[in-house]
């Protein structure tokens, strides 16, 4: 009895991770949503004013303008599990090996296909910002697809008087 339990887990298992083998295919992004609300109309405007200058710096690839909108202590994860924490560590990765690796077109053409999915207010001092892209920083891991998804999870804290990028999880699908 015990083994036909254990064989039926396994089995289960296996057929739970051949389902998932299928996840690398290109799923609808649900419509944008708020979730929670911002304390006041300067919260709201001062999430959209960081979002917007992630954007302006990373179109450019001014890796100096964009590493003053992080944390001293930000963390960020790309899609290959490089981890950076700290705003020294990201700006070297940053200026000397993410962006001489692309041409600048492939930061701007991010930007432009960038597309926010939510934006969840905690509190009066944090905000999570779920966007996605389609982009050629890589290939797809999508059969058919020419331009590589990738999401992007910030977060954004408020410290002092400032609003600062503490936290960056980027992925895409891999097969």
């Amino acid at each position: 009895m015990r083994k036909q339990h254990s064989l039926a887990c396994t089995l289960l298992v296996i057929s739970f991770c051949s389902s998932l083998a299928g996840a690398a295919e290109r799923r609808e992004v649900a419509p944008f949503q708020e979730f929670g609300e911002p304390q006041n109309a300067q919260h709201r405007e001062a999430v959209e004013d960081l979002l917007d200058a992630f954007k302006t710096t990373w179109a450019a690839q001014d890796v100096a303008a964009h590493i003053a909108l992080f944390a001293d202590d930000a963390e960020w994860i790309n899609a290959y599990a490089r981890m950076f924490r700290g705003r020294a560590e990201l700006e070297v990765f940053l200026r000397d090996r993410l962006f001489p690796a692309f041409d600048s077109r492939v930061s701007q053409q991010e930007i432009r296909n960038a597309t926010l999915v939510s934006v969840r207010y905690l509190g009066s001092d944090a905000a999570v910002l779920h966007l996605y892209t389609d982009g050629a920083r890589g290939e797809s891991a999508i059969p058919g697809q020419a331009l590589r998804r990738t999401h992007l999870h910030l977060v954004f804290a408020k410290s002092g008087e400032h609003w600062k990028i503490a936290h960056t999880a980027i992925m895409d699908a891999r097969s």
